[in-house]
C-alpha cells in the first residue's frame, strides 16, 4: 500500500495543531514533523479534558502500571508477534508493506505505539501529541483508519488479557483493565478524530491546488487573449495599430470629441522615395525604415493618442484634444527622433484637424489629411502641410 500524500500530512498536522494549540517539549518526539504551538485553544483542552475524564473515572492507581509495565516491555516482541496472530488486518498490511520494505517500520510504529500508552504516568498534552504523531505514521503506512481502530480494540483486549495472566495486580486488577480500556478509547476517538481532520486539510490542499491552477488558467487565457487581440489589432512588422484598428478607434474618439466639444488631428504621412530604398538598398532595409517609424511613434506621442500604419509605407497619427498648431510640433518631434537616425531619408506629412464645434466623418478626415500630405510631397525635405 502507497504511503499518503505528504502534502496533505503537512496540511493535517498544522491545520490540528493551530486549531489545537498541541505543543512538544525537548523530550517529544517530533518523528511527524509536528508544528509546535504556545498555549492551548479550546479544542486543544477539551482533548485533554475528556483524557482526564476518561482516567477518573477508572480509579487509576500510578503503581499498578509500573507492576504491569515492566513485564510488558520485557516480552513486547512475543506479545506484537500475537497481536498480529489475533489480528488479521495486520498480517494483511504487512502484505501490503512488503512491497515497499515497510514491514520492519510497521512493527517499529507498533513497538512505539504500546510502550508510549505505559513509558509515563503522565496522561496530558504531551501524551496526545505523540499519539497523533503515530497514528500518522500509520497513515503512512498505508492503515486504513478502520482497519486501525480494529487493531486498537484488539490491543485492547491483549494487553487486559496480558494485565490478568502476567501481572499481579492484586485488587487493583479490575480497574487496571478499566484504566487500559479506557485508555484505549480515548485513541480511538483521537484517531477517528485526526483522518477527520485529515480529510478536511486534504480537501484545504485540493482547494488551494484549485485556486492555484486557476489562476494559472486565468493569467494564461488572459495573455493568450491579449495576444490573439494584438495579432488582429496590431500591425506585425511595426507593432503599432492597423487601420481597421485605427478605424474603429478613431470613429469612437470622435463620439467623445463631439459631446465633450474638443478637437481632433490627424497626421498622414508616408516615407519620401521608398520605393527608391526598398530598390536599391533592399526590403530588408526598407522593413527597418518602418519598424523605426513605428518605434519613434510610440516613443513621441502619448499613451492617449493612436498610432498607425496605414499601408504600405503610409503611416497615420491620431492626436486627441489637439489642434493643427499643437499637431505641427508633434510632428516636429517625429522628425527630429527620426533625423537623428535617418538623416537622409524624408517624410511628407498632412495635417487635418476637425471640431469643436463641427465635425467630419473618419472617412473625410483620413481624405483631407491624404490631400495635404500630397501638397507636402511638391517640396523637397521635411514637409508639414496644414
Amino acid at each position: 500500500m502507497v504511503p499518503q500524500n505528504r502534502k496533505s500530512d503537512n496540511a493535517l498536522l498544522s491545520a490540528f495543531s493551530t486549531r489545537s494549540g498541541l505543543s512538544t517539549h525537548s523530550g517529544a518526539s517530533t518523528r511527524s514533523g509536528l508544528s509546535t504551538h504556545s498555549g492551548a485553544s479550546t479544542r486543544s483542552r477539551l482533548s485533554t479534558q475528556r483524557l482526564e475524564q476518561l482516567i477518573a473515572k477508572t480509579h487509576y492507581q500510578p503503581e499498578s502500571l509500573a507492576t504491569f509495565k515492566e513485564p510488558l516491555l520485557t516480552s513486547i516482541n512475543n506479545f506484537i508477534d500475537e497481536l498480529y496472530r489475533e489480528h488479521p488486518q495486520m498480517a494483511s498490511v504487512k502484505l501490503h508493506t512488503d512491497e515497499y520494505n515497510l514491514s520492519t517500520d510497521l512493527r517499529d510504529v507498533l513497538r512505539q505505539y504500546i510502550e508510549g500508552l505505559f513509558v509515563t504516568a503522565r496522561y496530558d498534552q504531551v501524551y496526545i501529541t505523540e499519539r497523533i504523531e503515530l497514528i500518522v505514521q500509520y497513515k503512512n503506512i498505508g492503515v486504513p483508519a478502520l482497519d486501525f481502530i480494529q487493531f486498537i480494540n484488539t490491543l485492547s483486549e491483549l494487553l487486559c488479557r496480558f494485565a490478568q495472566q502476567a501481572c499481579d495486580l492484586g485488587s487493583a486488577q479490575g480497574s487496571f483493565c478499566h484504566f487500559i480500556r479506557q485508555l484505549l478509547q480515548f485513541d480511538i476517538e483521537l484517531c477517528a478524530d485526526t483522518n477527520l481532520t485529515h480529510l478536511y486539510a486534504e480537501l484545504d490542499v485540493l482547494r488551494q491546488q484549485n485556486e492555484s491552477l486557476s489562476r494559472d488558467i486565468e493569467a494564461r487565457i488572459a495573455k493568450r487573449t491579449k495576444d490573439l487581440m494584438d495579432q488582429v489589432r496590431l500591425d506585425p512588422l511595426t507593432k503599432i495599430y492597423n487601420i481597421s484598428a485605427m478605424q474603429e478607434m478613431l470613429d469612437k474618439e470622435l463620439a467623445l470629441a463631439k459631446r465633450r466639444q474638443t478637437k481632433v488631428s490627424l497626421v498622414y504621412f508616408d516615407v519620401d522615395h521608398f520605393k527608391k530604398i526598398n530598390d536599391t538598398e533592399g526590403h530588408i532595409k526598407g522593413d527597418e525604415v518602418l519598424k523605426e517609424i513605428g518605434q519613434t511613434l510610440r516613443q513621441c506621442v502619448r499613451q492617449t493618442d493612436i498610432a498607425c500604419r496605414y499601408g504600405g509605407d503610409e503611416f497615420c497619427l491620431v492626436l486627441l484634444e489637439c489642434n493643427a498648431q499643437e499637431a505641427q510640433g508633434v510632428c516636429e518631434k517625429l522628425i527630429a527622433t527620426f533625423r537623428a537616425r535617418y538623416p537622409t531619408y524624408s517624410f511628407s506629412m498632412g495635417i487635418a484637424e476637425t471640431g469643436a464645434s463641427e465635425f467630419v466623418s473618419v472617412k473625410q478626415l483620413i481624405h483631407l489629411a491624404d490631400q495635404k500630405m500630397y501638397l507636402a510631397k511638391k517640396e523637397a525635405g521635411f514637409t508639414i502641410v496644414l
